[in-house]
């Protein structure tokens, strides 16, 4: 019955299944009984950081008495207390820290010994032989050690709940001993009445760090964390704070503020971040719990089902495998294609400012091996069918001897005869120049031999490397045969322009020969043309008697100002010759680019009697130069302007407010939960709705206005002539943004999936330069994160 196939099939179909479940029910109750430790290990987390917490603000308190120990005999009775009640915190720390799996004996021995040190600052504190700084360094050392250890904590496996709410305690941690630090430091300002440079430079470093925790708190946090944040932290005493930290000097020198109200707001700020502490650890223990909860019940949920579960994991398995494979193959082929996008883009830059052949091969070579994905390059000049070796570039340059065989020769001479690119991903010591031992050693997988051409010839070979298996893919090869038909077009203008110096020269070593396949014209000294060859008259729409005794301005179109042909005849006279593009009018009043250089032709006695004109038709070469200057400015993917161009359009704008003292804006846009579009949606589908994005901003947004892709999910318009006055001009920019915001919520699907995309809107206004374009950005970029932390789908104004 086996030998049946239908009966093999159906036997699959039924049993797999069955099978596959059981297996996933096992293993859904070994995760389960895992879930539990994990469980444990986090109760264990808790403990540490709640005893840590402990000695830091024991610590903290005993430093403080130690430097306020000289102010009141009461300080003394509190610090031999506190120093009792610092021994016993540490005990218990120490009993902590050596349960603690994740530490070994060598940091606990750094810690103790650590500890033992402030017997010594103790002492000397006792008998006044230690002055305030150098008690609080003592202190802070051991402190910045204890903090160090719970860096050194381990992140529980795929717990990032519980993970995150770690980091959010380890930020309020730091916040608070650097809030203590600068309570202590402003404390001896206040009581010495000076500040030094020395100890200036560390408050504000002080400062700095505990802002930065701050913000990695507020970064990391959600709306929950947010409103709990808000409810312990009083902004106002923050103002207050930051107001006398910014001033501290300034504050010190005139008396502005006592011991007693420096000591009461800075205590208020401290009581505030233990609050806050207190009510992330309740929360972490409440989440440990319900943790514990539902590992539990799932672990009795998962038994009752693990006799009735078959072969499902096994094909999900399978089908994963295939989706996930799928997945990382277009991912890996996306990142390829952006690498190289990126060096096109770099390489389209600058390939027309390369004024002869070796740089533009040096910069091609040294641009391409950068990319983590090629290691290493060399390009051989081709002459009459002949090789030589003229560049070679790469992480492996030093490392690579390149071997001169006539059997692997002839294969690179295989690419020049048949003037096409060859791939190898297998077998490479057979066709490489590189020696074997180095192909095994440095694990090279592929290679691509690229011909490059000029006027249809091949002049070049470039030989590329990967480390990569398979990576010149059908789509890796159309890219690179893109870059090097751009690289064709830079080596023929090279030796478009050598000619075309060439030919002139020679036009005025053989007395300017007239008749050519060169457009020309002579005219006399009152700039009346005389005559004019068949070129000229074939490419300007005319005939030889309906230009004759005219002026050369027939020609002039509107492209040029009054400035240009002043500065143009200048050069004539005064140097004999002027060479440049200009833009003249034909006959059907077509407008035509043309490569020009004019030449005053004069008689012995240096008296000009006539003019040469020679003329080029570059309207091909304006095309290539219009679009690679189009690419240089805009987003390749949406077609918007991008970072480059939009910062040159708010110089402009900048001016331009500056001078009629009207009103612009600029509107950033932040697309919400664009990651979790592209993680869970794919990148295809992100780029769609980025696509829709721009579309929905074009059709939204006014004529005049600029739209630019900043960034992945960014957006920037420059909103100009809002208005006269800042009311007026806030106003416009409200409702131009509310469109904005209107417009986009109506993008409900992409790609079939519901859209959960929303915009996060930020805007500054702006009337004259005070503030630079990346300013102006930056402040734009602040409400925009102000939009998102009052809950996102929002519109803020930069104050």
């Amino acid at each position: 019955m086996f030998k049946n196939p239908l009966f093999v099939k159906l036997l699959l179909i039924f049993t797999l299944p069955a099978v596959g479940i059981l297996y996933f029910s096992s293993i859904l109750v070994y995760e389960k009984i895992d879930t539990l430790g994990d469980v444990s290990k986090i109760k264990n987390n808790v403990d540490y950081i709640v005893s840590v917490e402990k000695l830091l603000s024991s610590i903290d308190k005993e430093r403080t008495y130690s430097v306020l120990k000289s102010q009141a005999i009461n300080n003394k009775k509190k610090l031999k207390k506190q120093i009792k009640i610092t021994n016993i915190e540490y005990k218990h720390f120490l009993e902590k820290m050596n349960k603690y799996a994740d530490f070994n004996n060598l940091i606990s021995a750094n810690i103790q010994k650590e500890f033992h040190k402030l017997s010594f600052i103790r002492k000397q504190v006792e008998n006044n032989k230690i002055n305030n700084l150098q008690i609080i360094n003592g202190y802070s050392s051991f402190n910045v050690k204890l903090l160090r250890t719970l860096q050194r904590m381990k992140p529980i496996k795929y717990e990032t709940a519980f993970n995150s709410k770690f980091h959010h305690i380890f930020d309020v941690i730091n916040a608070k001993e650097y809030s203590n630090l600068e309570k202590l430091y402003v404390s001896l300002f206040i009581q010495t009445g000076i500040i030094s440079d020395a100890l200036y430079k560390k408050f504000i470093n002080l400062n700095i760090k505990q802002d930065i925790y701050i913000q990695s708190y507020l970064d990391k946090i959600d709306v929950k964390d947010l409103e709990l944040y808000n409810e312990n932290i009083d902004l106002s005493i923050d103002k207050r704070l930051d107001y006398i930290k910014n001033n501290i000097k300034s504050i010190i020198s005139s008396n502005d503020i006592t011991f007693k109200d420096w000591w009461f707001l800075s205590s208020k700020k401290n009581e505030q971040l233990n609050d806050l502490y207190n009510s992330l650890i309740k929360e972490f223990i409440l989440l440990t719990n319900k943790k514990q909860k539902e590992a539990t019940r799932s672990q009795i949920v998962s038994l009752s089902f693990l006799f009735i579960c078959f072969v499902t994991l096994i094909s999900l398995l399978f089908v994963l495998k295939y989706i996930v494979f799928n997945q990382q193959s277009n991912f890996n082929k996306l990142k390829k294609q952006q690498s190289l996008y990126k060096i096109i883009s770099k390489l389209n830059k600058v390939i027309l400012k390369i004024d002869n052949k070796k740089s533009l091969y040096k910069k091609l070579l040294k641009v391409i091996t950068k990319d983590s994905n090629l290691s290493f390059g060399l390009i051989y000049t081709v002459k009459k069918n002949q090789m030589r070796l003229s560049f070679v570039n790469g992480i492996l340059k030093s490392q690579i001897e390149i071997v001169e065989d006539m059997q692997r020769n002839l294969f690179l001479k295989k690419a020049i005869m048949g003037k096409k690119n060859i791939i190898k991903n297998s077998n490479l010591q057979t066709y490489s120049n590189l020696k074997i031992e180095d192909i095994k050693k440095h694990k090279i997988k592929s290679m691509g031999i690229f011909p490059i051409y000029k006027f249809d010839k091949v002049v070049s070979l470039i030989v590329l490397y990967s480390k990569r298996d398979n990576f010149f893919d059908s789509e890796i090869v159309i890219l690179f045969n893109k870059l090097f038909l751009d690289i064709e077009y830079a080596l023929e203008k090279l030796d478009y322009e050598r000619n075309k110096a060439k030919q002139d020269e020679q036009l005025r070593i053989a007395s300017y020969a007239f008749e050519s396949n060169e457009p020309m014209i002579i005219t006399n000294s009152q700039a009346k043309i005389i005559n004019a060859n068949q070129a000229f008259c074939n490419i300007m729409g005319y005939k030889r008697e309906e230009i004759l005794g005219k002026n050369p301005n027939i020609f002039k179109s509107d492209e040029h100002s009054q400035g240009f042909y002043f500065s143009m005849w200048d050069s004539i006279i005064k140097k004999g010759n002027w060479s440049g593009e200009i833009y003249n009018r034909k006959k059907d009043s077509t407008v035509i680019p043309l490569k020009a250089t004019i030449t005053a032709i004069k008689d012995k006695n240096s008296q000009i009697k006539h003019y040469l004109s020679q003329y080029n038709d570059i309207s091909e070469q304006k095309l290539k130069q219009q679009y690679l200057e189009y690419q240089a400015t805009h987003d390749n993917l949406t077609t918007l302007p991008n970072r480059l161009l939009l910062i040159d359009r708010m110089e402009h704008t900048l001016s331009k407010v500056s001078r009629y003292k009207t009103y612009a804006g600029v509107i950033f846009i932040d697309l919400d939960n664009f990651k979790t579009v592209n993680d869970t949606m794919g990148h295809e589908t992100g780029d769609v709705l980025l696509r829709m994005v721009s579309k929905k901003l074009q059709e939204t947004v006014r004529d005049e206005d600029t739209i630019a892709r900043i960034g992945g999910d960014e957006f920037i318009v420059l909103a100009d002539s809002l208005g006269l006055d800042k009311a007026s001009a806030r106003n416009s920019a409200q409702i131009l943004a509310s469109k904005i915001k209107g417009a986009l919520n109506d993008i409900k699907t992409i790609n079939g999936f519901d859209n959960i995309s929303t915009p996060s809107i930020g805007i500054t206004l702006f009337n004259d330069d005070t503030f630079s374009v990346k300013e102006l950005i930056k402040q734009s970029d602040a409400a925009m994160y102000m939009a998102k932390r009052s809950g996102k789908n929002a519109i803020c104004f930069f104050e």
